[in-house]
């Protein structure tokens, strides 16, 4: 991606090089309300994130780009999205509405490009009751749909940290993998939603510290002092974080394996 003559910017995502159309879009984040950047790429949706460590350059040819951050885009579930809108459209009006009616809810002209995506298999049915008239459909959230599609994404997220061979994962007994998991979703749920679903879950307000697990990321190494309990939730929040910068640093370090070693821009020229 290029600003403008000479100035270049890195960005990671997933099926760019594809043919089909791509949106750049602004969407209300899930959890927050504020507004947040997605791609859309043909069917797949994701969002957008800054990633930059504190000392970093990009080589690329023959040049330095000072600016070593990079833009990093992945996939992410158009119904995290739409759950806060089915809410509003809910508490508005308490009736089945339509898609339309629905997305136009959203404080952004973005919003009716997740229509496709929301009605492939039906989709909206993991969230609400629905209804067809007159060859339409129209959708009403139920929360007992909403938890047992949110455990769901718990388990899923479970069974890919277990297959998973970071050792960060390994000391993690299932309620610790558990509270992780809630977390990670979490980072997409409004409070409310996150207290149902540890509710559903029967997580613990407290958490005993996995016998071989990383130190939590407020421990401080110069000290002695460990912290015999943690609070899951938050745990779970600090430990999200440090996945999502890993699984940036690690995209970055494949796609920077092709590059040249520093060393050979001060070789001598061959004669």
């Amino acid at each position: 991606m290029q600003s403008k003559p000479g100035d270049t910017t890195v960005f990671i995502g997933k099926g760019l090089g594809d043919d089909g159309d791509k949106h750049f879009i602004t969407l209300p984040d899930p959890k927050t309300g504020q507004a947040a950047a997605y791609l859309l790429a043909g069917s797949c949706l994701q969002e957008i994130n800054w990633f930059k460590q504190q000392y970093s350059s990009w080589f690329i040819g023959e040049r330095v780009q000072q600016d070593g951050g990079l833009f990093l885009a992945t996939p992410v579930d158009p119904l995290l999205l739409v759950l806060p809108l089915l809410e509003q459209a809910r508490a508005q009006q308490n009736v089945f509405q339509d898609l339309e009616q629905i997305l136009s809810m959203a404080a952004s002209p973005s919003a009716h490009l997740l229509a496709p995506l929301l009605e492939q298999g039906g989709q909206l049915s993991c969230l609400c009751d629905a209804k067809a008239a007159g060859g339409q459909s129209y959708y009403r959230l139920n929360d007992d749909r909403v938890l047992a599609w949110l455990r769901l994404k718990v388990d899923q997220a479970k069974a890919a940290m277990q297959a998973s061979p970071s050792a960060a994962f390994s000391g993690m007994d299932d309620l610790g993998l558990t509270a992780y998991a809630a977390g990670m979703l979490g980072e997409y749920l409004a409070q409310h939603w996150q207290d149902k679903l540890a509710a559903a879950l029967n997580l613990p307000d407290e958490l005993p510290a996995p016998a071989h697990a990383p130190p939590p990321a407020d421990y401080d190494a110069q000290s002695s002092e460990k912290k015999p309990r943690v609070d899951p939730k938050e745990a779970a929040k600090a430990k999200a974080a440090e996945a999502r910068q890993a699984a940036k640093a690690a995209k970055l370090a494949k796609e920077a394996a092709g590059m040249r070693k520093l060393s050979a821009f001060f070789k001598p020229k061959a004669k």
